[in-house]
């Protein structure tokens, strides 16, 4: 599997229960296509660079996941039916996921089953 990160910026002007929401069916797109979110950053309300739609503010919203090549598109897809959604972009990202506690990485497995001199 391959980490991506996407970040998205929703309309300001929606209540706290409809951003909630938005997110929550990001998140559902994703682990639908048979992905796995790793973490979600919500850095909340901004002043916009320049308007957008005629809006100053946005909610800024940033996801890490994992998942196949096919999750990208249809995330993609979704972001431009969104009317609510001003802005997105897609990367793969560069950081390596963290592992949860007490499993080790494959590097870690290789050098533990090395024999040692």
């Amino acid at each position: 599997m391959i980490a991506y990160e996407t970040i998205f910026v929703l309309d300001a002007s929606l209540d706290d229960h409809a951003i909630e929401k938005e997110i929550e069916k990001m998140e559902g797109l994703i682990t639908s296509h048979k992905g796995r979110v790793t973490k979600t950053e919500k850095w909340g309300k901004k002043r916009l660079a320049y308007p957008i739609k005629k809006k100053v503010q946005g909610y800024y919203t940033l996801i890490y996941f994992e998942g196949d090549g096919n999750i990208v598109p249809e995330l993609e897809r979704s972001y431009k039916l969104n009317e609510s959604c001003l802005r997105y972009l897609t990367v793969v990202s560069e950081e390596k996921p963290k592992q949860p506690e007490g499993e080790e990485t494959e590097e870690e497995l290789k050098a533990n089953d090395s024999p040692s001199e």
